[in-house]
């Protein structure tokens, strides 16, 4: 999500700076928008968990262009599972780099928004942080910990619109729902896979959102076009929530996870993937 919302907020002539634990993809996203015609650059290999780093990557902001107007937080890394099953190893690195992370970056934007007399600030929350249960149709336990931290990024939000009114710096969280990113679509499976008609049983609109789609709502929300809009929470998720947000636990949405949640949490799943905390992982992505 976080490659398309640079290509959009480039194509509209916005000068962006990204970063990335993964120095190879963020010179990927650095070149595609380059080979689109937008203006980027980027600080990789870096990990936003780290105070000093972040401090620098809006130093570096503001070295390249002046200063700072927009921040688009939207790195993230989390694991799964129900709260009896986590270790605290799991647990803290979902809080790390799911919550703790944007505090810091916005900590240190903070003070170069100032300096331009306001801008924008977005977050990337979830439904997860706002459904009854998981953020996952039937609302299973198996995304505990990532639904807590979304959930303190929902809160942020309002503290931060509050505390940052006066400076003429807006604050506003998205809210996706399930969406057709590579790692999405690696977990919901293809169309009609059992997992993805579940999910899709549960929208008002049933299909999974493009990527674009959340671009688009950051769009709006870094733009001119929504300068009385400050504490929103934009769910961008098919009226998932309008529709009760998951409902109850049946058997058939159990028997649609299971072979998923099994094959995720296998030792040399999480080793490959860089998913689960008791095994090497990188930082976070943004």
């Amino acid at each position: 999500m976080a490659r398309q919302v640079a290509l959009r907020f480039a194509a509209e002539g916005a000068s962006v700076v990204g970063c990335d634990i993964d120095g190879e993809a963020a010179e990927e996203t650095l070149q595609e928008v380059r080979a689109a015609g937008g203006r980027m650059e980027s600080l990789h290999p870096i990990d936003l968990t780290d105070e000093e780093s972040a401090h620098r990557l809006f130093e570096f902001a503001a070295e390249q262009y002046g200063g700072v107007d927009i921040l688009d937080n939207n790195a993230m890394q989390h694991r799964m599972g129900a709260i009896e099953d986590l270790s605290l190893a799991d647990w803290q690195l979902t809080m790390d780099h799911t919550l703790t992370l944007h505090f810091l970056t916005t900590k240190h934007a903070i003070p170069h928004l100032r300096a331009r007399g306001g801008g924008s600030i977005i977050f990337m929350g979830s439904i997860s942080g706002s459904a009854v249960g998981s953020g996952y149709a039937g609302n299973l336990p198996i995304n505990q910990p990532y639904s807590v931290a979304k959930a303190g990024i929902l809160r942020l939000v309002v503290a931060l619109a509050n505390e940052l009114a006066p400076a003429r710096i807006r604050v506003n969280a998205i809210s996706p729902g399930c969406v057709a990113t590579p790692l999405g679509l690696a977990f919901f499976g293809p169309t009609g896979s059992p997992v993805r008609r579940v999910i899709e049983d549960s929208l008002l609109i049933p299909e999974l959102a493009a990527p674009e789609d959340i671009a688009n709502a950051a769009l709006f929300l870094a733009s001119d076009e929504s300068t009385f809009v400050t504490g929103l929470d934009l769910a961008v998720d098919g009226g998932y929530l309008a529709a009760g947000g998951g409902g109850l636990t049946r058997p058939e949405d159990v028997a649609a996870y299971a072979p998923k949640m099994a094959e995720i949490t296998v030792v040399d799943h999480w080793k490959t993937s860089g998913v689960r905390a008791s095994q090497p992982t990188g930082g976070s992505r943004s």
